[in-house]
């Protein structure tokens, strides 16, 4: 069926009609073929196939690997680290082989998304068994994945030590994690905390203002409430603190 347009042309030669005709049913293909997604080609030192890929050589995880295959490997690759958040564009995986790599560590979210991983190869690797591998021994007591036996590289405490068997316990580490807590409306050049009678104190200064925010913790709700608010000069809170202290 022509388009509208096409039949108001009236009188308008057969030829012309042929080539106007031509071109608009070009234009519906291309818009068409521009609409579908493009499935990532295998990277040049990668070999593909339907469900697996092997790597040889790699400078670095590609990122264009098809998200449809379910084993991924990698040998005799140039990189020592992986960033975070590699293969969260390949679900599927069932098994993935990252041995005789030369890693000293892993990240701690290397595994996320990967709800299908059956097998992991992590032999041949250098650990180094230090704070920032604990989450991989608290991993491999709780995952389902068979995990071959891998061993310390470091510290010379834990040389040749099995990862496998190693406990959580056993890592003596105080990591601090900062989160969002609270969210609070002001614009500030300095915060500061004190104790006050018990009870902890924030202080916001706001110099270009003339405005000082005093917080109070409330013990019962678990948040930071007003505790007064002052407006002056600039140099307002260095006094009220100095005399609080």
């Amino acid at each position: 069926m022509e388009p509208e347009w096409i039949k108001r042309m009236g009188n308008a030669s057969r030829p012309f009609r042929r080539i106007a005709y031509f071109l608009c049913l070009l234009c519906m293909l291309l818009l068409t073929e521009g609409k579908k997604s493009v499935k990532p080609k295998c990277p040049a030192w990668c070999t593909c196939t339907k469900d697996n890929a092997l790597c040889e050589n790699a400078r670095s995880i590609p990122t264009s690997v098809p998200p449809d295959v379910i084993s991924l490997s990698f040998v005799r690759s140039a990189f020592t680290k992986i960033p975070e958040g590699s293969f969260l564009l390949t679900p599927s995986l069932q098994l993935l082989s990252l041995a005789n790599n030369n890693l000293q560590t892993l990240p701690k979210d290397i595994f996320k998304g990967l709800d299908s991983l059956t097998n992991v190869d992590l032999r041949g690797n250098t650990f180094n068994c230090d704070c920032k591998l604990k989450w991989l021994v608290e991993w491999l007591g709780s995952t389902n994945a068979t995990v071959e036996d891998i061993f310390c590289e470091s510290p010379p405490e834990y040389k040749k030590r099995k990862i496998n068997s190693l406990s959580p316990k056993e890592f003596d580490c105080i990591i601090t994690e900062f989160a969002v807590y609270e969210s609070l409306p002001y614009q500030s050049l300095s915060v500061d905390t004190f104790s006050y009678m018990n009870d902890e104190h924030v202080v916001i200064a706001q110099p270009f203002t003339g405005k000082c925010i005093f917080l109070e913790w409330d013990h019962v709700e678990g948040s930071f409430r007003n505790y007064d608010n002052i407006t002056g000069m600039n140099n307002a809170c260095q006094i009220t603190l100095h005399y609080l202290i």
